[in-house]
């Protein structure tokens, strides 16, 4: 049985493999997100922000998120912003095996337990959305997002002939500096947090 050997004494400790950097990583964010006393206040702050960068996006067909594990709940945005033009079409994220599928959705939908246990609109009818309201665990200064680690949006947007415009929604408890991004790492176009845009 081979033994590990003791690094000589005085040197420097290997650095951790990046999958293990951003899991801790993943997990400090996780934590602070859901520490927030004032979570519901600063949801409504970001949600209301959305809300102002939409009435500037000339789109009519929008996927969002269900709001699991303390994310920012913008569905009473996108309610809204859906009511506000017939023409319009919002969409939830839907797994289907490796990548994403965007099945419509509206108020009145029926819902069912999809993948790990988020509620995903209950129809086998599918969208191509032009924008994708993304949610972020963390995002760092050059929009580069950490999610929950199965990569599902990274592969996804990567698959697209036509790829959407995509904003990440994010608490600026989840602002860092870099997230040590990867060759599959997909930037966004925009972030949006309770404090601003980046």
């Amino acid at each position: 049985m081979s033994q590990r050997i003791p690094p000589p004494p005085g040197s420097k400790p290997r650095p951790p493999e990046p999958g293990a950097a951003r899991g801790a990583l993943r997990a400090k964010l996780l934590a602070a997100r859901l520490a927030l006393a004032d979570r519901e206040v600063r949801s409504r702050v970001l949600a209301d922000r959305l809300a102002r960068w939409l009435r500037t996006m000339p789109v009519e067909r929008l996927a969002t998120y269900w709001p699991i594990r303390g994310e920012p709940d913008v569905m009473a945005t996108i309610t809204t912003w859906l009511a506000e033009d017939a023409r319009r079409t919002v969409a939830l994220p839907v797994v289907a095996g490796q990548l994403l599928e965007f099945a419509p959705w509206h108020p009145r939908m029926p819902m069912q337990a999809g993948a790990f246990g988020i509620q995903v609109p209950d129809t086998k009818e599918r969208i191509k959305p032009q924008l994708l309201v993304i949610p972020c665990v963390g995002i760092d200064e050059q929009r580069y997002r950490l999610g929950y680690g199965s990569g599902f949006y990274d592969r996804t947007l990567a698959r697209l002939a036509v790829r959407p415009s995509t904003v990440g929604i994010c608490y600026d408890c989840g602002r860092v500096k870099s997230i040590d991004p990867q060759p599959h790492d997909i930037r966004l176009d925009l972030a949006i947090t309770e404090s601003g845009a980046l």
